[in-house]
Parts: structure tokens; C-alpha cells; sequence
């Protein structure tokens, strides 16, 4: 499901040039749970986002590889990158407050995101959604 191997990010910045991720593997299967802690500025929320491609500017991969589903996310366009990311992965940020929005159900947001991601109606990206927070175990989803 989840295999990196020997990954390397530097981030580039005034200052000079930052290891962020140093010699990184992992290999997570499906139904297998991954936790990655530690200090802040280890380069946790690196490694994360360069799993959905999404690493700030000035961040690059400098070797390795990062393999979902059997697909080289390192390799992947913008495009098929836009497509990977809420159909193969997802991410909820540090933050969630820049990430949801307080006003609108989180039911809501779900069924939102499997709409822009998947072919479905309204009904069913909001009975999916459903379903989703029962299986992480959200009390009363409806």
C-alpha cells in the first residue's frame, strides 16, 4: 500500500540548504496503522507531504522513492497528482483549523471532497460519508 525507499528532501533557503528527510523507509501494507512521531522539526509533516506531493516550495526530493498502491508518487504530473490525492490518499493537516471549516458539518465537508473525487451524486457521496465516520468510529454520523 505504502513503500518508501531511502528518501532524501533537502529545502532550500536563505540560510543555505536543509536536510529535512534523511535515508527515510517504510513499508505500511493494508490494514496496517503507521504512526511517525517526534520533535518538532524532525521532519515529520515533510515526509507526509511529500506521500500526496504536496511539499512547499523549495522542498525536493533528492533520491528515493515513494510507492502507493504501487504507483511513483516522486514521478507523478500536477495532474495525476490532483487526481491521486482524496481518491488514493489524504491528509488532514496539523491545523484542522485551516483545513475545515467550523461552519459546515463535517459530514458535509467529507461528501463534498468524494464529490469533486469520485462519479457519484449528492446522495451517495453523503450516504459514503456516512459510512466513513462510522468506520472511525464517530459517534451518531447521521
Amino acid at each position: 500500500m505504502l513503500e518508501i525507499k531511502d528518501l532524501f528532501i533537502d529545502i532550500e533557503s536563505n540560510n543555505g540548504t536543509v536536510n529535512a528527510v534523511i535515508g527515510v523507509s517504510l513499508n505500511v501494507k493494508r490494514k496496517e496503522l503507521l504512526a511517525i512521531v517526534g520533535e518538532s522539526g524532525c521532519g515529520k509533516f515533510i515526509l507526509c507531504r511529500s506521500i500526496i506531493k504536496l511539499l512547499p516550495k523549495g522542498a525536493n526530493i533528492k533520491s528515493g522513492e515513494i510507492i502507493v498502491n504501487g504507483k511513483h508518487v516522486e514521478n507523478m504530473s500536477e495532474k495525476e497528482a490532483y487526481n491521486f490525492r482524496g481518491k488514493d490518499v489524504g491528509v488532514i493537516f496539523q491545523n484542522s483549523m485551516t483545513s475545515l471549516n467550523p461552519t459546515i458539518t463535517i459530514g458535509n465537508q467529507i461528501a463534498e471532497a468524494l464529490l469533486v473525487h469520485k462519479n457519484i451524486s449528492k446522495k451517495e457521496a453523503i450516504e459514503e460519508a456516512i459510512t466513513l465516520m462510522e468506520l472511525v468510529g464517530i459517534d451518531y454520523p447521521r
